[in-house]
């Protein structure tokens, strides 16, 4: 299948332009940035800004289907509403439009967990569940918009979707935002894990591998969402302790920072079923990414060596 990937040069698009290809798909990589470095074999990769309404006609041209993948992360959204409205919802609606002038059979939309944000810590929630806009964060609110967006379309337009919620990503790459990349960057260095209040927030941590996997399977599925989210939950106690237990990392608190408050348990039974979906264990994700992260330090010392 003749696939483009929108942002497919960021950290969970770079995984999963990999995943595609090895399934022998056809892969065209849409970014802000065309970096030619590190395009895997069945890929090709063009400059797209998807603010640009023609630009976006243009790129995703011949296409069958296409993975929306660009987006604000968590923090940008809370600094900056302005460029989340314009990334996350009128970068898409130019997606989707462009899609339907062109004649693309469907589109595959990199929601988020925090569409739950709002909803009681004390539940657990499925896909059919769903807080008002007004209670959740703006990261939340413009994944909601993104997703109301791919609905339309699809009623107004008959343009087939899979709406993928994925859950906080984690990975061996410096691009990656999650605590889990962060607490293995300073162990690693000899620093301590600093844990923000008592560590009592929970969360869910995707190993970014699993999303790539579980995004590239929903292909075959139309006018599905699926909570892409690994099924273990951890407080930031139990996480930061196990690394100093398996690593020999130092945990550290600072009770005078502000704790965010935890979300309700997602449920991934849809998706471990319908997708025939494995989750990595925290346990195994952070054994990989260790790995990776020193391959690739070792990588750069040899290279500065030699230089």
């Amino acid at each position: 299948m003749k696939i483009a990937v929108v942002g497919g040069s960021g950290f969970i698009g770079k995984q999963l332009v990999r995943s595609l290809c090895h399934e022998g798909h056809e892969v065209k990589i849409l970014d802000i940035r065309a970096d030619e470095r590190d395009v895997p074999s069945g890929a090709t990769i063009s400059q797209c800004d998807i603010g640009n309404y023609d630009e976006a006609r243009n790129a995703i041209r011949g296409s069958e289907a296409v993975f929306h993948l660009v987006g604000t992360v968590l923090n940008v959204a809370r600094k900056n509403p302005h460029l989340a409205v314009e990334l996350d919802c009128i970068g898409l609606a130019n997606v989707l439009e462009a899609c339907v002038k062109e004649k693309v059979s469907k589109v595959m939309y990199a929601s988020s967990f925090y569409v739950y944000d709002g909803l009681s810590a004390d539940i657990a929630v499925s896909e059919k569940d769903q807080p008002g806009i007004l209670s959740a964060e703006m990261f939340g609110a413009v994944k909601m918009m993104g997703e109301k967006l791919v609905y339309e379309y699809s009623r107004i337009h008959k343009l087939e979707y899979v709406v993928l919620r994925f859950g906080p990503a984690y990975g061996p790459d410096p691009r990656c935002t999650s605590v889990i990349y962060d607490f293995l960057k300073a162990g690693l260095q000899g620093l301590p894990l600093v844990v923000w209040g008592s560590g009592s927030r929970k969360n869910q941590y995707t190993y970014v591998n699993d999303i790539a996997s579980a995004s590239t399977s929903a292909l075959r599925y139309s006018n599905e969402v699926f909570n892409i989210i690994s099924p273990q939950q951890l407080s930031l106690r139990d996480t930061a302790e196990a690394l100093s237990r398996d690593h020999g990392f130092k945990a550290q608190y600072d009770l005078s920072k502000p704790e965010g408050p935890s979300l309700p348990y997602i449920s991934a039974s849809k998706a471990i079923k319908e997708l025939a979906w494995k989750p990595t264990t925290l346990s195994e994700g952070v054994d990989e990414t260790i790995k990776a992260i020193q391959s690739h330090a070792l990588k750069e010392h040899v290279v500065a060596r030699t230089s």
